[in-house]
């Protein structure tokens, strides 16, 4: 993805791939579209416990796995994709954020915002657990 625009074409792809790799028990936790202005790019970071069982490595290829399945074929550069352990900081504050205001962040978008010591400057969620 080159622009600094999330589209609700992403949203969409981004869905169905969270979809697909829950379908197939890879244990999705967390989803989320993270823009990064110092690269202008928007990544899509999937949290797995096999990040913390097995690495990222192995997390990334069961992703690119069903990625590379999907028909018909997903329209999200695969190189967008990051794969981290659901206790990666930024996760774990949004998942604190959601305790602690008693309110779920599914579907919303989160922009110009502090989570822990991370500055968010604009991020689609799809879900934290």
């Amino acid at each position: 993805m080159a622009t600094a625009t999330l589209v609700g074409q992403e949203i969409q792809e981004g869905q169905r791939l969270i979809d697909a790799l829950n379908e197939a028990n890879l244990s999705i936790e967390s989803a989320l579209w993270l823009y990064s202005s110092d690269s202008e790019t928007w990544q899509l970071m999937l949290t797995s416990p096999t990040c913390d069982r097995q690495g990222s490595l192995q997390a990334y290829k069961e992703i690119l796995g069903i990625f590379r399945e999907l028909k018909p074929e997903l329209k999200i550069d695969w190189t967008s994709l990051v794969a981290v352990s659901p206790k990666y900081e930024l996760i774990e504050g949004l998942r604190q954020s959601q305790l602690l205001w008693h309110h779920d962040l599914s579907g919303r978008r989160l922009t110009n915002n502090m989570v822990n010591t991370m500055f968010v400057e604009d991020s689609y969620i799809y879900q934290i657990k």
